[in-house]
């Protein structure tokens, strides 16, 4: 596994949002909205969850990749909090409002979560997470990314350092004794609790613009579905997983970009 390189970009938002696009390209197009309303709640929780995992390390490789996975994680939910907040503006009331009580309910389950549930949960409800957005990272790099999402190359370098660090979580589970039946059961409950919240924002968003969501055979989902089923084998291993030829070059661009920002 390479080194994890943490990147502070802070991106440049404000444009207009166009939403003015036909099924079912809207549908795939609110996901995404929905996926970063989702930022500022689930990561701090990952972060969280990774803080008390720390505890139980050793191995000094994996504190180190847990410390940079943890950063990245970090300048993502801070610039989704930003985006997010143009979100709420495009929309207006009552949506934003509908928004945030949404908001409210994700935070209050997450922070349930990190007062009440076990390390082994919270380890197994990150790894399912990690593996199923790896899954669609890896996708959406594989398709050519997703620079036509409103939010612009927020989604390109956020992928990406996901598949960077895409083995942090589990190998963080299994250095805890996580089992294979174990990360199948409670990694697929997190995963179906955090689409729940997928759907509801973006139902929330369709419905202020009076539309609905519709099902999509997009190939990127298709791509996307076809590796997460992947993640179910017992042989699964996210360092053993085939990424896009066009990684290194996109995470070297945004190392650039970090570097040629003045401090």
């Amino acid at each position: 596994m390479a080194e994890i390189t943490v990147r502070k970009i802070r991106f440049p938002f404000g444009d207009a949002i166009d939403l003015d696009r036909p099924d079912p390209e809207l549908s795939i197009i609110l996901g995404h909205l929905a996926l970063s309303m989702t930022m500022p709640y689930l990561e701090p929780y990952l972060i969280r969850t990774m803080k008390v995992a720390q505890r139980e390390i050793s191995q000094p490789t994996l504190l180190a990749d847990v410390r940079a996975f943890s950063q990245q994680e970090g300048h993502h939910y801070r610039n989704h909090a930003v985006f997010n907040e143009d979100l709420r503006a495009h929309f207006g009331e009552p949506a934003a409002s509908d928004l945030r009580e949404i908001e409210a309910a994700l935070d209050a389950d997450y922070q349930r979560f990190t007062r009440e549930k076990s390390l082994r949960f919270n380890t197994a409800y990150a790894e399912g997470f990690e593996a199923m957005t790896c899954s669609f990272a890896l996708a959406g790099l594989e398709h050519g990314g997703l620079g036509d999402v409103p939010g612009g190359e927020l989604w390109d370098w956020h992928l990406a350092e996901e598949i960077e660090h895409r083995t942090v979580a589990f190998d963080v589970y299994h250095q805890l004794g996580g089992s294979y039946w174990h990360r199948i059961g409670f990694g697929t409950w997190a995963q179906f609790h955090y689409l729940s919240y997928i759907v509801r924002f973006a139902s929330c968003m369709a419905k202020a613009l009076d539309r609905r969501l519709v099902l999509s055979r997009h190939p990127i989902l298709l791509s996307a579905l076809r590796r997460y089923i992947g993640t179910w084998s017992p042989r699964y291993d996210p360092a053993r997983v085939e990424v896009p030829p066009g990684l290194d070059a996109l995470l070297a661009e945004y190392s650039r970009r970090v570097a040629d920002t003045p401090a």
